[in-house]
């Protein structure tokens, strides 16, 4: 019940700044996004992904978006936590970059609690009047 309260309040939250592109906008559409996936919401996802995403993990392995929600549902990619550190946004027209650095609590296969220290950039795109990630890429800091 927890998790779907975050979730509905994660996308009520990307629904009312994804209005425009813009910087206030794309900074929303990332936070709901993390929430998201926190939240293991489907429909959010859904949103905030674009069907053409290309996600590069820190490991070296790569999604799609199908595959990439499959992982979350799965237990393969299991986020207890995501929180920013740095986060500097920009827009350019319908296209948006973030770049940064977050701290992720994960739980690996064995039920591990496993912290990630990551530097990461991503691209989003403006369509259907909401930002959707297109592209992630991310590097492993050390803790």
């Amino acid at each position: 019940m927890k998790n779907a309260l975050i979730g509905l309040l994660a996308l009520l939250t990307f629904q009312v700044f994804a209005q425009k592109p813009s910087v206030e906008s794309l900074k929303g559409a990332e936070m709901a996004r993390f929430n998201v996936m926190v939240a293991k919401d489907r429909a959010g996802l859904e949103a905030v992904l674009h069907n053409d995403l290309t996600y590069f993990h820190s490991s070296g392995a790569s999604d799609n978006k199908d595959s990439y929600i499959a992982s979350i549902f799965s237990g393969k990619s299991n986020y207890q936590s995501i929180e920013v550190v740095e986060l500097l946004t920009r827009v350019y027209g319908k296209t948006g970059i973030n770049t940064g650095i977050v701290n992720i609590m994960n739980i690996n296969a064995e039920g591990k609690a496993t912290p990630l220290k990551l530097r990461f950039t991503d691209v989003f795109v403006f369509e259907s009047g909401r930002w959707q990630m297109v592209s992630w890429q991310s590097t492993k800091l050390a803790n």
